[in-house]
């Protein structure tokens, strides 16, 4: 049994700034859809079970933290709670809400709002490549050097800072190394693929056809 919670962190812009750049290709409208559709079924996986692996999710709470109304209404609809954006930027907005949770002695775990293929089973390892909330542990992602995947366990607030973006990955594992600190990496095509771009998109529909109009809600189609 675990003896420390561990809390899952989405942050959110809102959904009328969400993937400015689809921008070219998709309408205000249908960006905001993918933003809201993504945004559920990362949700869903991370409150669900892992068939198989438990019963209920490996996460004791979820924190989306950001975006506008309708984030709010889609956390409130997916069971997660919803928290305002007290910060400028996604790093401070991480670590802001890592603090808050790490006083009150739980694990923090970040991942993004815009992974179309995440399952509870991925969630499922990635808590558990931890080794009982032992190690930091980080997920990349697929390309650019990102990282789609943070663990963190208290006290480690003052000695591991985030710092998403470009070639994120190799500068938290020399941060962790620099200190000292031990890390799991744990590496799933659901933690590994974002959408952020519209070749993403493309791809993405021929792994899962029927993907983009699920996300836009029927009002875009490949091709169309």
């Amino acid at each position: 049994m675990r003896d420390t919670r561990t809390v899952g962190v989405v942050p959110m812009k809102p959904l009328a700034q969400a993937k400015s750049r689809l921008s070219a290709n998709l309408d205000e409208r249908q960006r905001e859809a993918l933003g809201g559709n993504l945004l559920r079924r990362v949700l869903r996986a991370l409150i669900g079970p892992a068939p198989g692996l438990s019963e209920h999710g490996v996460l004791d709470e979820v924190w989306v933290v950001g975006g506008d109304e309708q984030v709010e209404r889609i956390a409130s609809e997916e069971r997660a709670q919803w928290h305002p954006d007290e910060w400028s930027g996604v790093n401070e907005t991480l670590d802001g809400s890592f603090e808050r949770i790490f006083g009150s002695g739980h694990a923090a775990m970040f991942v993004p709002g815009d992974l179309p293929f995440l399952k509870p089973r991925d969630v499922h390892g990635f808590v558990a490549a931890s080794g009982h909330l032992k190690n930091v542990t980080l997920a990349p992602s697929r390309q650019g050097g990102g990282t789609n995947g943070i663990l963190l366990v208290p006290g480690l607030s003052h000695t591991f800072k985030v710092q998403l973006g470009a070639d994120s990955f190799n500068r938290h594992l020399t941060q962790a190394s620099s200190t000292g600190i031990s890390v799991a990496i744990y590496y799933s095509m659901g933690l590994a693929l974002d959408l952020d771009t519209f070749d993403d998109l493309r791809a993405y529909e021929y792994m899962e056809p029927g993907l983009i109009e699920s996300l836009t809600d029927g009002m875009y189609r490949l091709g169309g």
